[in-house]
């Protein structure tokens, strides 16, 4: 594929976690990474011994400002690492490293509202209800003194548990909003995780993260929660830059070809009906990403779906719309044998798009019907080939997601502004032990090798 401009979506949700990871560098303070941007200056700081936390009542207080945030990240201090620079920004220098140094390794908050920079909450060291806000400016505090108070309520058995993990330790929690700041465009496919709530841990050169997911407000749901631990998430070293492993393709694209303005262009020129896009969206699914050492593009993309039997021939009368619009775009339609990945012949046949360039573009095929379904190729960037080993589901999981982003860094997909943590990861393990539901959080957990 060429360089696309816009990272993938589950690169966004690692966005989140990557932002925890202390010492990242010297870079430029972004809205999401501000409070990592520690001042590397050679202080070793002793801890005191003293952990300034919130009583039950500073932490109610914690909990009704969360319920405004789009975004809060939690961090257990390191009396040992450099003063944060944006407590040197809020807090006069030399009071910022007395306060560093007494906090030992109490948690601290950076909380995002509306709009601007985040607000620095800290515990207040002689009085555990009190929750120090420290705000960029006084526009920003007196904005909000000013906001109508929310009704009180307690917290629900989900929001409980995120409050437990923001209090005790290193987290990250978002709101559709904090998630539409960092995923732009790819909001629209993004809304089954639109609410979440990560707690991060490094386990030596491994990052892991594990918590809800959902595309609602976690106060209208049950608790859903899943324990385990994800020491074994890291299997086997990627085969390919990407892999893909899901029990349906709708918690990949269902908010994307369920909303409406997309669905009804779909609907309009390529006759995908809503019975068809519901029956791809419930369709098991894998996908692949390799690199391509020739050609004019750099990588391939080819997906595998178990179709049910019955929308084959609308499968076909939507494919044959998408040939005219590309034919009337300038492609030339091929047939050619379908080929395993190493080479060999098949019986089956491919459909392939070649470019006005002579290259080519993408393509399908469509296997014979077994036990009720087609299986259904589809690639981009190259011809469709059958792949003899995908990527397997292990356990419990219903998504799995394997990566080497150092790997997509060559390929520009993972530009010089994402963190080094990501750039520099070997591999990327991500599973979703349950999927998001109307009334249930889906679960995920991930992990990033940092050698």
């Amino acid at each position: 594929m060429e360089r696309p401009s816009t990272p993938s979506g589950f690169n966004k949700i690692l966005l989140l976690i990557a932002s925890i990871r202390r010492q990242l560098g010297a870079h430029s303070c972004t809205a999401l990474v501000l409070g990592l941007c520690f001042v590397v200056s050679g202080i070793f700081l002793t801890s005191s011994g003293r952990k300034p936390s919130l009583n039950s009542q500073g932490t109610a207080e914690l909990f009704e400002i969360t319920r405004r945030a789009r975004l809060v990240q939690s961090f257990e201090a390191d009396p040992k690492a450099s003063v944060p620079q944006i407590w040197e920004t809020r807090l006069a220098p030399s009071t910022a490293l007395d306060r560093w140094r007494r906090h030992g390794r109490g948690v601290w908050w950076l909380i995002w509202l509306d709009d601007g920079e985040p607000v620095l909450a800290l515990p207040n060291a002689s009085d555990p209800s009190v929750l120090d806000l420290l705000f960029a400016d006084q526009l920003h505090q007196s904005s909000f003194d000013q906001r109508t108070p929310l009704e009180k309520r307690h917290p629900s058995a989900l929001e409980q548990s995120c409050l437990t993990w923001l209090t005790k330790g290193t987290a990250v929690q978002w709101q559709p909003s904090g998630l539409a700041s960092i995923s732009g465009p790819l909001f629209a496919a993004l809304a089954s995780v639109s609410h979440g709530c990560l707690r991060v841990s490094l386990q030596g050169h491994r990052l892991a993260a594990e918590g809800p997911v959902a595309s609602s407000p976690f106060v209208s749901l049950g608790d859903g929660l899943r324990t385990g631990q994800t020491n074994g998430l890291l299997r086997e070293v990627p085969s390919a830059y990407l892999e893909l492993n899901s029990v349906a393709l709708q918690p990949l694209l269902g908010s994307f070809l369920n909303n409406p303005l997309i669905a009804e262009q779909l609907t309009s020129r390529y006759g995908l009906s809503r019975e068809l896009r519901d029956g791809l969206l419930a369709a098991p699914v894998t996908l692949r990403v390799d690199s391509l050492a020739v050609g004019r593009f750099q990588a391939t993309v080819q997906a595998r779906l178990m179709v049910p039997a019955e929308q084959r021939d609308n499968l076909i009368q939507s494919l044959d719309a998408a040939s005219k619009a590309l034919l009337q775009r300038g492609f030339q339609r091929q047939q050619r044998d379908l080929l395993f990945s190493d080479g060999a012949s098949s019986s089956r046949v491919a459909v392939v798009w070649i470019d006005p360039q002579g290259d080519p573009s993408g393509g399908w095929s469509l296997g014979p019907e077994r036990q009720g379904e087609v299986e259904v190729l589809f690639a981009l960037g190259d011809a469709p080939t059958l792949s003899q080993s995908p990527i397997k589901r292990h356990d419990q999981q219903h998504l799995r997601l394997r990566g080497r982003p150092d790997q997509l860094v060559r390929l520009g997909w993972l530009g010089p502004d994402w963190p080094r943590v990501i750039r520099k990861a070997s591999q990327l393990e991500l599973e979703m032990t349950a999927l998001p539901k109307s009334q249930q959080p889906g679960w995920l957990r991930l992990q990033l090798e940092l050698r």
